[in-house]
């Protein structure tokens, strides 16, 4: 995927995506991992993420959202990705299936 295929699946999101869309088109950094894991394993992982985010105050937008969607996905397979923005400093995180690739969960997470 690239920045012009992700900038489409974001094209009609609101909130986080749209956000994460903005940023894409503004430059900001692309990182793409490579492989998959399970919905919910990813799941787990955001959950206690979320935990800490509400625990240190830190801004997000869309996390409740994404965890939703994520729960939703149950066991799928999904690819993970992350735009970062430096001004104002933001890190949205965005899950994938991977063929044909569909936009699953997308947040953002102020950058302290």
């Amino acid at each position: 995927m690239d920045r012009n295929h992700l900038s489409e699946l974001l094209n009609h999101t609101n909130g986080a995506g749209s956000a994460c869309r903005d940023a894409l088109l503004d430059g900001a950094e692309l990182t793409l991992w490579r492989g998959s894991a399970p919905a919910d394993r990813m799941l787990a992982a955001y959950r206690r993420r979320y935990a800490q985010t509400i625990a240190d105050a830190i801004e997000s937008i869309g996390f409740t959202e994404a965890l939703d969607h994520l729960r939703l996905a149950g066991t799928r397979e999904l690819s993970l990705g992350q735009v970062t923005r430096t001004d104002p400093g933001y890190v949205y995180m965005f899950f994938t299936t991977a063929d044909p690739p569909t936009l699953v969960a997308c947040l953002g997470i102020a950058r302290e």
